[in-house]
């Protein structure tokens, strides 16, 4: 009788195992299809998974949360680059690339600005202003890039910019599909 009963709670113990891990997966699984759900939409969706992945929190997150995530990482960038531009700006002797960094330092100062409204946007369920707002960060780094005739010392930067707007105007359709 012991080794019956020893044997009916393991065997619990192993279905109360196996319905934990199904759970986890289920859990883990929906997250991942948000992803992919963005990510299939994207120009460069190698990257978009990599880049919205990278973070932790995606594991878990909606499509609110992996908006979240890309305006951060764009903020982050977007800070970033624009400083990097001012430190070029100031090392620069020729007059064309020198106009260029100025046109690039507007360019990202337009693109903080949409990034800075990003969050509130978002959370206020503003998804059309979202959307135009990921689109003039993406279309400022794409006009950054443009500013140079042979490859721009700003080129990865610049991409990664894109790419992030594009994250979101993707994100915020999906949010509000109507378009409204």
């Amino acid at each position: 009788m012991a080794g019956f009963l020893w044997c009916n709670c393991f065997s619990f113990a192993c279905l109360l195992f196996l319905n934990m891990l199904l759970i986890i997966n289920a859990v883990s699984a929906g997250s991942t299809n948000y992803v992919e759900l963005v990510c299939s939409e994207d120009t460069d969706q190698a990257f978009c998974r990599s880049i919205l992945t990278s973070d932790p929190r995606s594991q878990n997150a909606n499509l609110t949360g992996l908006a979240n995530i890309a305006i951060t990482y764009a903020s982050r960038s977007a800070n970033a680059t624009a400083a990097k531009i001012q430190s070029l700006l100031r090392l620069e002797k020729d007059p064309r690339r020198k106009a260029n960094f100025e046109a690039c330092a507007t360019y990202y100062e337009k693109a903080i600005d949409s990034l800075t409204a990003a969050p509130g946007e978002l959370e206020s369920g503003q998804y059309l202003l979202l959307n135009l707002d990921g689109g003039r960060v993406n279309g400022e780094a794409i006009s950054c890039e443009n500013m140079f005739q042979s490859r721009s010392p700003l080129t990865r930067e610049n991409y990664l910019l894109e790419q992030l707007g594009e994250i979101i105007v993707i994100i915020s359709d999906k949010l509000d599909p109507s378009g409204a």
